[in-house]
């Protein structure tokens, strides 16, 4: 089973070290941004079980971020604050947080309500779960899956569109060398095949055992139909 992956999100270094050895000394992998900007960029490129998130930040304060994040990919949040910051805490409660703890707290009351937080998100029905249909909104070149977004780099965007095209046919290697990666394919040039290996990250649950983007043996890749379809 895949451990849980904790997405920590404060200006201070130091909190972030200790926040990330904390859960990763309980099982959880942890990523950390020093600012929304940090953070924003790290939930394009993966997916987050939830986010701690501290609410006093230069710059974009920590309640704008949760409020984004809640309207773009609905991840679990739980704020972190001051003592002194119970209007900010009932304010994130408002725009969708799913918990708060004040600074400073116990590690173990820390730990505790994550695992609650994660254990009412596993109860709920899977609405964003990528184990279904994905829709490639080709405006802002991203992937949708319910309320969650995977954001694509151009070459990924191009990658996925060249096959979502193909309407559940297999796509070359020599082809995709060519409109992808603007070269003549290269038996020996493992380029495509580590960048899919990449992106099956990024999209599937399993990338071991992918659904979207399944190797045709000797010949390339294709999209099984229905598994990502272009939204209307």
């Amino acid at each position: 089973m895949k451990p849980k992956k904790i997405l920590v999100v404060d200006d201070e270094l130091l909190m972030r070290q200790q926040l990330s050895a904390l859960f990763e000394k309980y099982g959880f992998a942890c990523r950390h941004a020093g600012n929304a900007r940090e953070a924003r960029a790290l939930l394009q490129q993966d997916r987050f079980d939830l986010a701690t998130i501290d609410v006093i930040m230069p710059g974009e304060s920590g309640i704008e971020l949760t409020k984004w994040i809640k309207g773009t990919y609905n991840t679990p949040v739980i704020m972190l604050t001051s003592l002194d910051d119970n209007i900010d805490a009932v304010v994130g409660l408002e725009i969708g947080a799913d918990d708060y703890i004040a600074k400073p707290f116990d590690p173990r009351l820390l730990l505790a309500r994550v695992n609650a937080v994660l254990r009412r998100w596993g109860d709920r029905p899977q609405e964003d779960s990528r184990t279904g249909l994905l829709l490639l909104d080709t405006k802002e070149r991203c992937l949708k899956s319910g309320r969650d977004r995977i954001f694509l780099s151009s070459r990924e965007y191009a990658f996925i569109k060249l096959l979502v095209d193909a309407g559940n046919r297999s796509v070359s290697r020599e082809t995709l060398s060519l409109e992808v990666f603007d070269k003549e394919w290269n038996p020996v040039d493992r380029a495509i095949d580590n960048f899919v290996a990449r992106l099956r990250q990024k999209l599937e649950d399993k990338p071991s055992n992918p659904k979207y983007i399944v190797t045709v043996r000797h010949i390339g890749y294709m999209i099984p139909e229905g598994m990502i379809q272009l939204e209307p």
